[in-house]
């Protein structure tokens, strides 16, 4: 006769091993869907950065940011809405960085007009910015639009941006001004018409720093015909 006690209804439960965490499910809060998202985009970053955009799959993002494939296709349905990202993420990041040294600037537009041609020729010549490039320019044929938002929320910002501080100078100093934009242009072209001439090699950083103030000094000679 088995003489172990019986299990009863009131009987206490042997103590289960603890189960690994399981995310809460449901509509994850804002702050969620942020992280998630930034996740992925970093993921995806790296892994385009050091493999190219062919050798990468969507699964394998997925795997790697450890979301589900579900998850990743929900907001981004294709690799390259998800390399849109990538670049969009990748220049609203360097922007943040390089505005962390505007707080030092003054209204004097030598001074700012220096600033950002420092601050052009220095992240022409960063590896990340450079990877993205040529990144960019092998797959430019397939996805021309890619290079579009490059061009758009890059070059354009900085434009935007050197044009403003032109305008706002000019007002302080009642002075007639044409075109603020046309001058911002020719600044940025200058310094990435160098850039790209003399190669993609960082050694020369140098030298494109002394090309860029160059510039601003050629710009800032000609300020009648702003």
């Amino acid at each position: 006769m088995d003489a172990s006690p019986k299990k009863t209804r009131n009987s206490p439960a042997r103590k289960a091993a603890p189960q690994p965490h399981q995310p809460v499910r449901g509509r994850p809060t804002a702050d969620q869907a942020n992280s998630i998202d930034r996740s992925i985009v970093n993921t995806a970053r790296t892994m385009f950065l050091a493999d190219g955009f062919d050798a990468v799959g969507m699964k394998q993002v997925a795997e790697t940011a450890r979301v589900s494939k579900g998850t990743l296709y929900a907001r981004y349905p294709s690799k390259e809405a998800l390399f849109k990202a990538v670049i969009e993420q990748s220049i609203a990041d360097w922007s943040a960085e390089a505005s962390l040294q505007d707080a030092a600037l003054t209204d004097n537009i030598e001074q700012r007009l220096r600033h950002h041609a420092t601050i052009i020729a220095t992240w022409l010549g960063r590896p990340d910015v450079l990877a993205l490039q040529r990144l960019l320019l092998s797959v430019q044929e397939r996805f021309p639009e890619l290079s579009e938002v490059m061009q758009r929320r890059g070059n354009d910002c900085i434009v935007g941006l050197i044009a403003r501080d032109i305008e706002e100078a000019a007002a302080r100093d009642r002075r007639n001004l044409r075109d603020a934009h046309a001058v911002a242009r020719l600044l940025v072209a200058a310094i990435s018409g160098a850039q790209m001439q003399r190669g993609t090699a960082h050694e020369n950083d140098e030298d494109l720093q002394g090309f860029a103030q160059r510039a601003v000094d050629l710009i800032l000679w000609g300020t009648s015909a702003w």
